[in-house]
């Protein structure tokens, strides 16, 4: 097997044979390696899968990384599978999408700690679209409310109940005085499971990214009730947020990339800088437009810091849950 410097002496070399190919006014850097491992650990399909797939694609079209770059889904556990393959077989060539805080790290029998990972970058942050089947009998978001306040509605998941959408519906019901113990979540493997379980009514309603939503929407399958966002998407203007109904809420999930803690300084150095550059391409703004993403970029400690306090604060829903 190659060695990490061969491998490094490899990339340098075809880095430098390419100079002048890259996109206007973005460098490319030593890679760490010529062949680069991205896991996704969720199924394909998916808002976080979709946003991997066009980081990875556009590192290579817009000349930022010049390394051979493949997705990998690792999905399972809710997520969990994927983190222990990263913090088990990482190294300055493995990459892992993640969104919104490292749940799966938080649950009382996780065998696997933050300190085990090194945040690397954020890239966007994205709403979530509360979306009922076009035939329910959930015709308004007044109709959601009344149901959550009768215990009639069903609210489904993507991932289990050790998860932010359940705090993000229980945080509704409070904004509405409602209990938000008398919810009825049904959690599932999957986006690709709870959408055809809303589209067929066996829930009523579930929270999903604008990418996924928007296809169903456009095709009479779904019905947007609200956007979690604070004002409303340019890709979906029709949907009102949260506040426009009156509620003092907003929720966005981060898309961001971690690495495992093996990962060297200049490693996480060199992902940083690259995925920076991503964030800067026209590529990734057309993209984030389309999906309903917020272009926000932060670096390894900004991002660390906010994985760090949004974690803590689940840690808290976590224990109250009991």
């Amino acid at each position: 097997m190659a060695s990490r410097t061969a491998l490094c002496l490899v990339a340098v070399a075809a880095i430098a044979s390419l100079v002048g190919c890259g996109a206007p006014g973005v460098s490319a850097p030593d890679a760490p390696g010529s062949r680069i491992r991205y896991i996704v650990p969720f199924a394909p399909g998916g808002g976080t899968d979709t946003a991997a797939r066009e980081t990875a694609r556009t590192l290579s079209s817009a000349g930022i990384s010049h390394g051979d770059i493949y997705v990998e889904n690792i999905g399972g556990a809710g997520g969990l599978l994927g983190i222990q393959t990263l913090a088990r077989q990482g190294d300055d060539n493995t990459l892992m999408q993640w969104v919104d805080v490292l749940a799966p790290l938080y649950r009382e029998d996780a065998p696997i700690r933050m300190d085990q990972l090194r945040p690397v970058a954020q890239l966007a942050t994205s709403p979530l679209i509360l979306v009922t089947a076009t035939g329910s009998r959930l015709r308004t978001f007044q109709d959601l409310i009344d149901g959550m306040a009768t215990d009639e509605a069903t609210f489904g998941l993507s991932s289990t109940l050790q998860s932010k959408e359940p705090a993000t519906w229980q945080t509704i019901a409070r904004d509405r005085g409602i209990d938000p113990q008398t919810l009825n979540f049904v959690p599932s493997k999957g986006v690709s499971q709870v959408v055809p379980d809303v589209v067929s009514g066996r829930i009523d309603v579930a929270l999903v990214v604008p990418s996924l939503a928007r296809s169903y929407i456009d095709n009479g399958d779904l019905r947007a009730l609200a956007v979690t966002s604070d004002e409303r998407l340019e890709s979906l203007p029709h949907v009102p947020t949260l506040r426009d109904h009156g509620l003092d809420v907003s929720y966005y999930r981060a898309q961001g990339v971690v690495m495992s803690a093996a990962a060297s300084d200049e490693a996480v150095a060199y992902w940083a800088e690259a995925l920076r550059d991503v964030s800067r391409t026209e590529e990734w703004a057309r993209f984030a437009q389309k999906n309903g993403l917020i272009v926000e970029y932060k670096g390894p400690d900004e991002y660390g810091a906010w994985l760090r306090e949004e974690g803590d604060e689940f840690g808290r829903y976590l224990q109250e849950r009991g």
